[in-house]
């Protein structure tokens, strides 16, 4: 994964790593506030093995390494069961055990000097708690070193015990941001789990990392309470959705004259990803430029172009694949937008991929580029029914449609895969139901491949949807 990709995974789940961070900041916070608070005394000690007899005037090697030894086990007789039990004894409110867990020792450099530490609830009492240890092995240290015939202690007092006024525990800072460090870390574990499990696409750059690239037209959620309603171009001309889709008109009109497709199938991979509606919006865009625009309804299975519309559906597209003997003029609705006419589907007399396999349908896509400059074809979703593989055979280019959180990456790589099968191109892809939608636009180039005549459009710095290379 490039570092891109790592930034963008941070980006989009900042929300839940800040909030997780806050959460574990708390929780930090109030297990402190939980825990008591300890005090520590220190006191700085010697161990010197030479007092109290004659010292060698040029100690050996091995005269340094017994001094060194003798230090570490002294240090080390202060933290035993003898020792603590007299030290607890001589100071109330503390047992042995409390005192041993709460006692250590800390080698001050490579000298003879260390520091004895105590902790306890109580300043006071932790400084008596030190003074009590040391006294404690001076009263025993001739047994524990089995040496009756010392004269002195070996172990000096160098700096008397003293505690800080603030208390060394909770440390309130490295609880509360070792909590949110934890809790960052299972907030990206969740954030990747999501993303690995969940493949549905979201939002533009979802598209592009799953294989999609850039969309050629990006669509806000739908509004309006009936499918009429949601005709946006037609009924809210000036929104910012109906904006969109009459932004793919700068495609077309982008394209060369003698590779401008004039036969568009609109294409989805399942159900409920939005083609009807897109087919129908592309369809009032274009014819609200001056085009001559026919509207074919190729989902015979469950057609809809004739409710967006508030169009009867007795006779259409069905009607003319299972005869030769009709004209398509008596066929086409006239619709509330000038140069727009609607092909419904009309009563489907047989098998639906009979029909649109059938060899009628040349004719009849022959007769509608006569009649119109474009034609835009809704079809049935291309997973699911073999009726669009058949179709999108005889169409110069398709358009696919992938709906935000309900398209997955399989169904997107799979339909793209069908489509470069066909040998037909993919103009792109056009983004529906997201929440967020850029506001810049750049306009396609045009490339030409040698292996078909068919065009494939991409954005200036990456392919869209390059299903048909």
């Amino acid at each position: 994964m490039e570092l891109k990709n790592y930034l963008l995974f941070i980006w989009r789940w900042a929300w839940l790593i800040i909030l997780f961070a806050l959460v574990g900041g708390g929780v930090g916070y109030a297990y402190s506030q939980t825990q008591p608070r300890l005090y520590e005394a220190s006191t700085m000690l010697m161990v010197n093995q030479d007092q109290g007899i004659f010292a060698r005037p040029s100690p050996t090697l091995e005269d340094l390494r017994a001094r060194e030894r003798y230090a570490l086990t002294v240090r080390e007789l202060l933290l035993v069961r003898p020792v603590l039990e007299r030290a607890a004894g001589m100071v109330e409110g503390v047992t042995p055990a409390q005192l041993a867990a709460r006692t250590s020792t800390t080698e001050v450099g490579k000298t003879e000097l260390f520091l004895l530490s105590v902790r306890d609830t109580s300043r006071q009492r932790a400084v008596e708690l030190a003074d009590a240890i040391v006294a404690s092995f001076q009263a025993l240290e001739r047994d524990l070193l089995d040496n009756p015939y010392a004269q002195a202690s070996t172990l000096i007092v160098v700096d008397p015990a003293y505690a800080k006024r603030n208390p060394v525990s909770p440390d309130y800072t490295r609880n509360i941001v070792l909590s949110a460090f934890i809790a960052v870390l299972i907030a990206i574990v969740i954030g990747f789990l999501y993303d690995y499990f969940n493949t549905r696409i979201s939002d533009e750059g979802d598209l592009s990392r799953r294989g999609g690239g850039r969309p050629l037209v990006t669509v806000g959620r739908r509004k309006g309470s009936t499918p009429a309603a949601q005709l946006v171009t037609l009924r809210e001309p000036a929104s910012l959705d109906a904006e969109a889709y009459r932004m793919f008109r700068l495609h077309l009109d982008a394209l060369a004259a003698d590779v401008r497709p004039q036969v568009i199938a609109v294409v989805s991979a399942v159900a409920g990803e939005g083609r009807s509606l897109t087919a129908a919006n592309l369809a009032v865009a274009l014819a609200q430029t001056g085009r001559r625009v026919v509207l074919v309804d190729a989902n015979l299975r469950n057609p809809i172009q004739h409710t967006l519309f508030e169009l009867p559906n007795q006779g259409g597209l069905s009607n003319l694949l299972s005869s030769t003997a009709q004209a398509i003029e008596p066929f086409l609705r006239v619709t509330a937008q000038a140069n727009l006419y609607v092909l419904t589907a009309g009563n489907v007399l047989g098998l639906p991929a009979q029909l649109l396999g059938g060899v009628h349908l040349e004719k009849v896509l022959g007769a509608l580029r006569q009649y119109a400059e474009v034609i835009i074809i809704d079809t049935a979703p291309l997973l699911t029914f073999a009726d669009t593989t058949l179709l999108v055979r005889a169409v110069d280019t398709t358009l696919a449609v992938v709906r935000s959180g309900h398209t997955t990456e399989g169904d997107l790589r799979h339909m793209l895969e069908l489509l470069q099968q066909t040998g037909i191109a993919c103009l792109g892809i056009v983004l529906n139901g997201i929440r967020k939608r850029r506001s810049r636009f750049a306009l396609p180039v045009v490339r030409r491949t040698e292996s078909t005549p068919a065009m494939v459009v991409a954005n200036r710095s990456e392919t869209v949807g390059d299903a048909g290379d």
